[in-house]
C-alpha cells in the first residue's frame, strides 16, 4: 500500500480540526492564547507553540537549522490568524464543508460589501502588493482583526490560506495575489460589480 504524502493543506487542516474540537475546553483556550501570543515573534522565539506545531508536522516539513522551512512558516502563520479570529468567539470556525476551496479574497470580500469599500480596498491592495512575507502577514493580520470584529462567524479556509502562504513563500507570489484578487473583486451572481 502506497503511503499518502502529507501536504501543507492536510497538515494545517488536521491542526485546525484539533484546535476547533478543543476550543471550548481550558486546554484548547490555553493553546489558542499561546498561538496568539506568538504573533510577531520569530519561530525561534515562539517556544510556547513548538509543541502544537512540531508534533503535527511530518519530518520533511521540519528544518534542521535555525532557519525555519517555508512549510513551518506557512502553517504557523495560518494557525496564528485562526487563533486571532477565534479569540472571544465560541463558534466553530473551521469546517470541511463550508466555502470549500475559496481563498482569503472570498472571505474578505464580505468586508468590502459591508463597510467602506475604499478603506478595505486600500488595505487589501496593500496586502497583495506586499514585497515581503512579513509585510504580507502584518496586513493579513490587520484584515483578519477587522473581519473578526465585523463578522466573527465568517468562514475562512485557514488550511487553504496556509497552502497559499506556502505558494507565496515558494516564489509563486504573483499567482497567489491573482487568485486572491479574483475572489475579492469578482462580480456577484447578478453580474454586478460588488462595489456597487
Amino acid at each position: 500500500m502506497e503511503e499518502i504524502k502529507e501536504t501543507v493543506y492536510s497538515v494545517t487542516k488536521r491542526i485546525l480540526i484539533k484546535l476547533d474540537a478543543l476550543s471550548d475546553q481550558p486546554t484548547g483556550k490555553a493553546y489558542l492564547a499561546k498561538i496568539r501570543n506568538s504573533i510577531g515573534k520569530s519561530i525561534n522565539e515562539a517556544t510556547d507553540v513548538w509543541q502544537i506545531l512540531f508534533e503535527n508536522l511530518p519530518e520533511e516539513f521540519l528544518s534542521e537549522t535555525k532557519k525555519p522551512k517555508i512549510e513551518e512558516l506557512a502553517i504557523l502563520t495560518s494557525i496564528q490568524m485562526y487563533a486571532l479570529h477565534k479569540q472571544g468567539n465560541d463558534l466553530k470556525l473551521y469546517s470541511d464543508e463550508d466555502a470549500k476551496f475559496k481563498n482569503i479574497g472570498y472571505s474578505l470580500r464580505k468586508l468590502k460589501l459591508d463597510t467602506s469599500s475604499v478603506s478595505i480596498n486600500k488595505r487589501f491592495n496593500s496586502m497583495i502588493t506586499s514585497t515581503t512575507f512579513e509585510e504580507l502577514s502584518n496586513h493579513l493580520r490587520s484584515l483578519i482583526k477587522i473581519l473578526k470584529s465585523k463578522f466573527p462567524d465568517m468562514f475562512v479556509d485557514y488550511a487553504l490560506l496556509a497552502d497559499d502562504l506556502f505558494s507565496y513563500l515558494k516564489g509563486y507570489d504573483q499567482d497567489v495575489r491573482l487568485r486572491w484578487s479574483r475572489e475579492y473583486y469578482k462580480m456577484n451572481s447578478k453580474g454586478e460589480n460588488n462595489n456597487e
